[in-house]
């Protein structure tokens, strides 16, 4: 039985640039980091069904997108015989470890592109997971793999310290790696394991996201978002959103855009805030949308901020729909 950690933060990456891609005039930088984040989110989804297949030990936990020591692992694999990080790409082209340079590109369409070096982010991320085993005395040696999650990227130049290899051959060398390890971690061990991924602070906002594609945030359109047909600006009549695209009807679409607004913005709202984000004016009914919606809040009257509540799942069907397109 594979067990799935429950928090994925990369859902977080996804949601926001897909957030944002959807309340910005066309950004080709935007767009163009909205289409790399949802690859590589589609080919870790890609990974843990093949991970399905491996003939491991039964008690398997996948950990999918964890932060230790600001270090992103995309894949992490643990039975009581094996740890094992998978760096997943999932990308076309052609490409090239240079071994002298450490550098790493690929060449797509007759074009030189170069890119982050997956092999020294593994290597980064193995060294930080070993160190955090150390420490809690788990003897464990930490394993890493390449993985390519696209048929159409192939390696032509090889990485010296990981394996590179395409997700048909993930498994196999998967249960290589478990056969041939002389290790054992106990049912104490594994709850320490569990500890060190679960005890690792997110962030649900990314402060510098805006500015690093260069947007204002003014050029950011508020309004509440219809779970129907995903357009922007629903109307509050009586006590009903109604959206003017597909007519669809519902009283609570104002709690998942202001999940939009914290991983845009942050946690902490004020009153005129949620008037902006919102696009309504009625103070009583701010009043009362933010009773329902927060978490604390703190400051006097007149400069009162809120702490909004995080409920990312309220995102979910919106996020299923960002995956089906392009």
């Amino acid at each position: 039985m594979i067990r799935l950690n429950v928090l994925k933060t990369h859902d977080l990456d996804v949601l926001r640039i897909s957030v944002l891609n959807s309340r910005i005039a066309t950004n080709l930088k935007t767009m163009r980091s909205y289409r790399n984040v949802k690859a590589g989110f589609s080919g870790e989804g890609k990974v843990t069904k093949y991970l399905k297949e491996a003939l491991l030990t039964p008690k398997i936990t996948i950990y999918r997108n964890i932060i230790l020591d600001n270090t992103q692992i995309d894949v992490i694999v643990v039975t009581p015989k094996l740890i094992c990080i998978l760096e997943v790409k999932n990308m076309v082209g052609e490409f090239y470890f240079d071994a002298r340079t450490k550098q790493f590109f690929r060449i797509i369409d007759g074009n030189k592109e170069g890119m982050k070096n997956p092999e020294l982010q593994l290597q980064r991320a193995v060294k930080t997971l070993q160190t955090k085993l150390h420490r809690k005395e788990i003897d464990m040696p930490v394993c890493g793999l390449i993985i390519l999650a696209s048929r159409a990227g192939i390696v032509i130049e090889y990485p010296t310290l990981f394996q590179a290899i395409p997700i048909d051959a993930m498994c196999d060398a998967l249960e290589q790696l478990e056969s041939s390890s002389h290790k054992l971690l106990t049912n104490k061990d594994l709850k320490k394991v569990d500890h060190i991924f679960k005890r690792e602070v997110f962030e649900v906002h990314d402060e510098e996201l805006l500015d690093r594609l260069g947007i204002e945030r003014t050029e950011v359109i508020p309004g509440v978002r219809c779970i129907a047909c995903s357009s922007v600006g629903m109307k509050r009549i009586y006590s009903t959103w109604v959206c003017g695209n597909c007519g669809c009807k519902d009283k609570e679409a104002h709690m998942a855009t202001l999940q939009e607004y914290q991983l845009l913005f942050g946690r902490e709202i004020k009153s005129q805030g949620v008037k902006w984000w919102l696009g309504i004016d009625d103070k009583y009914l701010v009043k009362r949308i933010l009773i329902q919606v927060t978490e604390e809040s703190f400051g006097n009257t007149r400069n009162r901020h809120y702490k909004l509540k995080f409920e990312p799942w309220l995102l979910d069907q919106f996020l299923a729909s960002e995956m089906k397109k392009y």
